[in-house]
């Protein structure tokens, strides 16, 4: 699976403009998560992460080209607990699977990349709120007081999220990012729209898409993203 892979690429040279840093993975670290989303007051609240007007986005790519070596967490900007007031968010994840297997069914292909992308609205880190907007691509969280008190920044919670992915039997590694640097939060943003189109495209490929590319909407797609017009045709 490359059809992602030069969103990953792109992602990767904006993080290296600035310095991050980086956590490896330690499942005894996550933050403890709750069965269902908890919905927190506002007078409860502590923080918030990509409200009040501020910049957030949300997208995660998946790829089998060996981009993403270990499960790990990259923070870029302020941690949770630095932050004071009012910042941009971002919440990018990267997934390295085993062979999807495109080549032999691309409908089961697909629905695994959908399953991987519905595993965000089902991890839920006590204290901390998430709302997904699927239309715009935003993620705001808000995160409790008592959440602040006991500790939780942005190790632990990429933590749960992390567990969470290795629990489908195709995660080999995972790779969550935090950004709260607003200008490199605006400069990924248009990737979200990028990740839709590719995923938009995928689905109408499976519902016999025409393969006649003079004629085809999704052409500037299969253009851009590689491996996408080979899926394509394969299709015929």
């Amino acid at each position: 699976m490359k059809l992602y892979d030069n969103l990953i690429d792109g992602t990767m040279e904006e993080l290296e403009k600035l310095q991050g840093r980086k956590i490896s993975f330690d499942p005894a670290s996550a933050w403890e998560c709750l069965e269902n989303t908890e919905f927190i007051m506002q007078r409860d609240a502590g923080l918030e992460l990509g409200g009040a007007g501020m910049p957030s986005v949300n997208y995660t790519c998946v790829t089998t080209s060996g981009k993403v070596l270990e499960d790990e967490i990259l923070v870029y900007g302020k941690d949770i607990r630095e932050i004071k007031g009012d910042t941009a968010f971002a919440r990018i994840v990267m997934l390295e699977t085993e062979d999807l297997g495109e080549d032999k069914d691309q409908e089961k292909a697909f629905q695994a990349i959908r399953n991987l992308e519905f595993v965000r609205y089902h991890v839920f880190p006590k204290g901390y709120m998430v709302r997904v907007s699927s239309q715009s691509n935003q993620e705001q969280v808000r995160i409790s007081s008592a959440a602040l008190k006991g500790g939780i920044d942005f190790a632990r919670v990429g933590a749960a999220y992390i567990k969470k992915y290795k629990e489908v039997s195709q995660v080999r590694k995972v790779r969550v990012i935090f950004i709260t640097d607003t200008e490199l939060v605006k400069v990924l943003s248009p990737n979200a729209d990028k990740v839709d189109a590719i995923t938009k495209t995928l689905t109408h490929i499976l519902d016999g898409l025409p393969t006649d590319c003079g004629h085809c909407s999704m052409k500037p797609v299969c253009d851009e993203v590689e491996g996408m017009r080979e899926l394509h045709l394969g299709k015929k």
